[in-house]
């Protein structure tokens, strides 16, 4: 049987699993770090994802799953997660000794990414700015539930924090292992993870600057449909900086001729909700390199993947002199960061 038989017999398991209708159709969406179906019956659509083995313990799935459900209390339109009919939101499917972690959601109908992450990036396209001060406002609501809320009880989820992002064993590894480097370039690359090691050790760490975070709020990861926007694809969740998700959202907008603009109209809309301080302002140069570091990171162990050209040939160069400019000024050239709007 071939690999895409067998998720499909483990995707089929798991339907049963959660409590779905003999007959609901299976359909394959997409794969990256996990497999993704489409499960439909009379009843409804829902997302079903096949975990990769080893990534993520259950706790872990669980922790994400408690914090979605606390995140749609609190105003932010998520995914529903479903609960297995054992009663934890994780189900094992697959034979012992292999057996795979799967989870199921509410499928959201028609709806679409409010950007392209590359062709923002490269100056071919940009969110509209309503849609960006509605992204800002629902990042700001996430921010403040998880400030009010902190973290549901057992929570266990991987911190990006200094350690995680540019420490001896980072979340995603190292940008400066990325073979595709030149000496120079990697060299670069070392010292900018050095500078960050101690920089990001200094940021203020209180509840109101630091605590549960989406940390992949790209643009793909936020659709829009008719009733307005959806955070989805919370598989990153863990402890951070707040910065570091607006960091995330801000990121692809840097190399366009209009980022000024377009973070200046995002966080009008996080203010809206939820204020900033002086504080954050400084955090963000530091944040928004480190994250720009982590998706060469993140190519390392990826050689194959289309993200990973594009990486390479767009975001190594820019990302080199954003590394340069830090470690010169500590400051990486691009937009600052409005802490009022």
């Amino acid at each position: 049987m071939t690999m895409a038989g067998t998720e499909l017999v483990l995707a089929q398991q798991a339907v049963a699993a959660f409590g779905c209708a003999p007959g609901s159709r299976v359909t394959f969406v997409t794969r990256r770090e996990n497999h993704v179906f489409r499960v439909a019956n009379d009843d409804g659509d829902w997302a079903l994802k096949l975990h990769r083995p080893g990534y993520r313990t259950d706790r872990e799935i669980e922790s994400e799953a408690a914090m979605c459900e606390l995140m749609a209390s609190a105003g932010v339109r998520v995914p529903v997660p479903v609960r297995s009919l054992a009663g934890p939101y994780v189900a094992h499917v697959g034979a012992e000794g292999e057996a795979w972690q799967a989870t199921m959601q509410a499928w959201v109908r028609e709806a679409s990414p409010i950007g392209d992450s590359a062709d923002v990036f490269l100056g071919e396209s940009r969110p509209s700015d309503g849609t960006l001060r509605d992204f800002g406002r629902t990042m700001a609501l996430m921010h403040r539930c998880a400030e009010t809320a902190g973290t549901p009880e057992g929570y266990e989820r991987p911190a990006w924090d200094a350690e995680g992002l540019v420490g001896e064993a980072p979340v995603w590894g190292r940008a400066s292992e990325l073979p595709a480097l030149d000496d120079g370039t990697r060299s670069l690359i070392r010292a900018a993870e050095e500078r960050l090691a101690h920089d990001l050790r200094g940021l203020e760490r209180s509840a109101r600057s630091y605590g549960p975070i989406h940390a992949d709020l790209t643009m793909e990861n936020v659709l829009r449909d008719e009733a307005g926007l959806v955070v989805i694809d919370f598989d990153d969740m863990g402890e951070g900086w707040y910065v570091f998700d607006i960091a995330t959202a801000c990121f692809f907008f840097t190399n366009h001729p209009e980022a000024e603009a377009m973070i200046r109209e995002l966080m009008a809309g996080y203010a809206v909700e939820r204020s900033l301080a002086p504080q954050d302002a400084l955090a963000w140069h530091p944040l928004l390199l480190a994250r720009a570091l982590t998706y060469l990171a993140w190519s390392v162990e990826r050689p194959d993947e289309e993200a990973t050209a594009f990486h390479i040939a767009e975001l190594v160069p820019r990302i080199a002199v954003a590394a340069r400019n830090y470690l010169e000024t500590g400051h990486t050239g691009w937009a600052d960061l409005p802490v009022s709007a």
